[in-house]
């Protein structure tokens, strides 16, 4: 439709009139632009040619809705925004007015200043090396690497109801606790009180941004600077780099099918003090074995005598497949040695960064004296929402959802992996395949493969203390559906197939 626009002082522009000017709505700049930008854009633009003059009034925003052919709401949005910039004055009962100071006309950007490309400072040198090109999985469309869960079975509509529902409470927008929030904790302690036989309070846990955060707390907060603290020399990198940054010296003991070595271990405090030791003794990563119920009482004997500060990282306890799962060594711990990290990445969505630790009292209290200097707090709208998933119920549901999945997946990946040249232990829970390639096979060449054909695998230098190569690979299987599993088998198979030459090596040996 067309209107007349007349001089300042004349009549209102909402009545239809003799042709003066058509407005209508200036074509999308890109893919991603808005209908409100469009109509700010258009207007804009008359204002710059002069069609639209200083105090002249403007059409009715129905009017110029129809004009535009966009929601009235749209052409209002854009008018606020417009009068933000100084472009219209809106005047009560009389319409929106084209300024009469309209603002300055933008001038051609002088081009920037070059920006260095290197500091102007001396980096200083850390503790932590960057990893090799070999420990990071190359990016591709399938992965094995790792053992994430497939965050397309979380109930994005349960998890945005609960968010909706814990905005509602503005305190979670407020600051808060740096322990975390309360109705999680609470969520937290029945669980692993219910669940797992850690018998700890809401005000001896602190909630964390993931399991990551956790053991970084736990290495500045805990641990002396320069204490030797043991490791698994078969582990988790990214933790041993929290360890190296708050300056502690780590002591690598081996992993067998048992678990880590207890009797090494003590051997090794023997020849020279050792502070504590941080282990994955359930589900041990990369391996998935379980610590031994021999050894996890040797190690919580060993613990009490020596005063040690045993952290115990319980990635993935809620995927179990045959049995029942083994208890935590938090548990069987009356002395107060245990310290529990738990995540809830594993569970619903690495995304939402939540983990926590569970932990005597004065401990629970220097650590959150050392969150208060890192990030203050945590996201307290998001860890309601989780603790209303728990309040509801919600939480398990979707616990006994995909471990139902995830047990059918790992039982594919199996058949799918059973005439191959890997020779692995099927695991009883978790959500990854421990393998091993046939001897002399250069590992790192089936890692490149595998790659060519679509399926990222973790270099297993990767998780090696010393970094030299292994004959193992890890393979996640919770990540990907059934369709996925057979391509990415198939593609590993593949570059196995290639690097071993064509070998017959047997059957897969299962134990």
């Amino acid at each position: 439709m067309v209107y007349s626009l007349v001089p300042e002082g004349g009549k209102r522009l909402d009545q239809p009139s003799r042709p003066a000017l058509s407005l209508s709505l200036a074509p999308p700049e890109s893919d991603h632009e808005g209908l409100a930008a469009r109509v700010h854009r258009t207007l804009v633009s008359e204002v710059r040619r002069g069609r639209l003059r200083p105090g002249q009034l403007l059409p009715g925003s129905r009017r110029l809705a129809e004009a535009f052919g966009v929601h009235r709401n749209t052409v209002l949005a854009a008018l606020r925004e417009l009068e933000a910039e100084g472009w219209v004055c809106a005047e009560p009962a009389r319409g929106t007015r084209v300024a009469s100071g309209l603002p300055a006309q933008p001038r051609r950007p002088a081009p920037p200043p070059p920006t260095a490309a290197r500091p102007g400072f001396d980096l200083p040198r850390l503790d932590v090396e960057d990893p090799s090109p070999a420990a990071v999985p190359r990016a591709a469309p399938l992965s094995f690497s790792g053992g994430v869960p497939d965050v397309r079975l979380v109930d994005t509509a349960v998890l945005g109801r609960a968010l909706r529902r814990a905005l509602r409470d503005p305190g979670t927008l407020r600051y808060g606790s740096s322990q975390g929030d309360p109705r999680l904790r609470e969520a937290l302690a029945a669980m692993l009180s219910d669940a797992r036989g850690v018998p700890r309070a809401a005000d001896e846990l602190v909630v964390t941004s993931g399991s990551q955060m956790a053991l970084d707390l736990v290495a500045r907060g805990l641990f002396a600077r320069g204490a030797r603290v043991a490791v698994e020399a078969l582990g988790y990198r990214p933790g041993w780099d929290a360890l190296r940054r708050a300056g502690l010296e780590l002591v690598p003991v081996p992993v067998d099918r048992h678990g880590l070595d207890v009797e090494l271990l003590a051997d090794l405090a023997r020849r020279a003090p050792i502070s504590g030791v941080v282990l994955t003794p359930h589900h041990q990563y990369p391996t998935t074995v379980t610590l031994s119920a021999e050894r996890r009482l040797s190690l919580l004997a060993l613990a009490r005598r020596q005063r040690w500060l045993v952290v115990e990282d319980d990635y993935d306890h809620e995927f179990h497949y045959e049995g029942r799962p083994v208890l935590p060594l938090a548990s069987a711990d009356p002395g107060g040695n245990v310290v529990y990290v738990g995540t809830l990445s594993k569970l619903l969505a690495p995304g939402l960064r939540l983990g926590f630790v569970a932990a005597p009292r004065a401990a629970i209290a220097r650590l959150a004296d050392v969150r208060r200097t890192t990030d203050r707090e945590g996201v307290h709208a998001v860890e309601r929402a989780v603790a209303l998933l728990f309040e509801d119920g919600d939480l398990g549901r979707h616990a006994r959802r995909v471990r139902r999945v995830y047990h059918a997946r790992r039982d594919a990946l199996v058949e799918l992996l059973r005439a191959s040249p890997l020779t692995f232990a099927v695991p009883h829970g978790g959500t990854a395949l421990f393998a091993s390639t046939p001897a002399g096979v250069d590992v790192d060449a089936v890692v490149a493969g595998a790659a060519a054909r679509g399926v990222a695998l973790r270099s297993p230098r990767s998780f090696a203390f010393d970094g030299l190569p292994r004959r193992h690979l890890r393979l996640g299987f919770a990540q990907l559906d059934l369709p996925e599993l057979a391509r990415a088998a198939r593609g590993l198979t593949l570059a196995l197939d290639e690097v071993v030459g064509g070998r017959t090596l047997g059957r897969n040996r299962f134990t």
